[in-house]
């Protein structure tokens, strides 16, 4: 793999900055909005979430400006957005923004009215909990202070969800997102060997979760922390560490998962792999087996065109012909709380009837357990879907790793 300093990625093109405001002039158009208004939204930082949560509460700006943190009025006839940051500088996608002077709810509210807003119909996004991105948001990501004021200064305009306008822009990747996703893959892939080669019983788990940090980060990942999980084999549920204790320490037979998660261009993808250090018992394999080929038929069974629904229920029934038990686990890749998220805690009851789109990337990592669900597995990484079917974007096999 390529240095980071010999990349000869230089970013995203204008392209693809028109292509994503266009998509979201689209959506809002038919979903009858005058305008898409991003506002201000919580900072992650400060609400002790996990690093996905955290990224996804301002991922709308992010998307459409590149910049850390900003508000967003993009009316959907066609002429540029105002832009409103507290950023130091500009960049190639937005060289010049609106600075705030005083407050946002007053920066956000000139804006809208210079647009010609008053009594527009604006669609907010973040405002509730999205199906398609900030599923995990359950009472929506927007600063209520400043969204408030908005209000306020706008009293006959008629504001409301944005019904996922710009989450349907993010949901389909272009084609630069896609290299992205791939070289963020390709990296997270490499933290994956590098565990498999720190690993040994007796090795503290502070130095293996060292040693896969350094090895992405040399690779030109930014920072997102590995998620390790190591105990006894025989633990249904192991702990996870994104800060192991010092004095953790791995012993023989013990289980290694992981969510390896590497950053390019924002956008976050993920890999994981399994490990015992030791022999894998037979139960185990047939379990791990199972995962395996669940793994793959999914990949043929994620076209476009099918709803999320019937995908659910071939998932979660694919190892009764062989008296086991299987469970769906994905959610969407991008630049942070992507969907539609669907896990052992929330089943995907509200996102059945989404449509799968060519152009999707998800993190297929399904789980397939023994029929007494006291053995669990799952392994997976970054799929995209195609014409004919999912494909990974790295070339990886199923399985569990035997570090003897």
């Amino acid at each position: 793999m390529e240095a980071p300093a010999d990349t000869t990625w230089k970013g995203f093109s204008l392209a693809e900055r028109d292509r994503r405001w266009n998509a979201v002039r689209k959506h809002a158009a038919e979903a009858g909005f005058d305008c898409i208004l991003v506002p201000l939204c919580v900072d992650g930082r400060n609400q002790h979430l996990s690093l996905e949560q955290a990224r996804g509460m301002r991922s709308d700006g992010r998307y459409l400006t590149l910049l850390e943190n900003a508000a967003v009025i993009l009316p959907t006839d066609g002429r540029k957005p105002i832009v409103i940051s507290d950023a130091e500088s500009g960049n190639e996608w937005i060289p010049e923004f609106r600075p705030v002077k005083g407050s946002w709810g007053a920066a956000m509210a000139e804006a809208l009215l210079e647009s010609g807003m008053e009594r527009a119909r604006i669609g907010v996004t973040g405002l509730e909990r999205g199906r398609i991105v900030h599923g995990r948001a359950y009472a929506g990501i927007v600063n209520h202070t400043s969204y408030a004021e908005l209000l306020r200064r706008l009293p006959n305009a008629k504001f409301e969800d944005d019904r996922d306008t710009v989450a349907s822009a993010r949901y389909v990747k272009g084609a630069e997102e896609i290299d992205c996703l791939r070289r963020g893959a390709e990296i997270a892939a490499a933290g994956i060997d590098e565990l498999g080669r720190v690993a040994r019983p007796g090795v503290k788990d502070s130095v293996v979760y060292t040693a896969v940090m350094r090895r992405m980060l040399e690779l030109g990942s930014g920072y997102y922390p590995l998620a390790l999980y190591t105990g006894p084999m025989d633990a249904v549920r192991l702990p996870r560490f994104e800060d192991p204790p010092e004095g953790r320490v791995l012993q023989p037979m013990y289980r290694i998962h992981n969510e390896v998660d590497a950053l390019w261009g924002g956008l976050i993808a993920q890999e994981q792999q399994g490990f015992l250090l030791g022999p894998i018992p037979e139960a185990w394999q047939r379990v791990v087996d199972l995962q395996r080929d669940l793994f793959y038929a999914g990949l043929e069974r994620l076209k476009p065109g099918m709803v999320f629904g019937e995908f659910i229920d071939s998932v979660n029934t694919f190892g009764q012909k062989r008296g086991m038990k299987s469970l769906i686990l994905m959610h969407g890749r991008g630049y942070g709380d992507d969907g539609p998220l669907l896990t052992p805690q929330d089943r995907g009851e509200k996102v059945r009837d989404i449509v799968i789109e060519e152009g999707n990337v998800f993190i297929w990592k399904p789980i397939a357990m023994s029929d007494d669900e006291k053995i669990q597995y799952s392994w997976g990484g970054c799929v995209l879907v195609t014409k004919t079917g999912a494909v990974q974007l790295v070339k990886r096999t199923p399985g569990m790793v035997s570090i003897q």
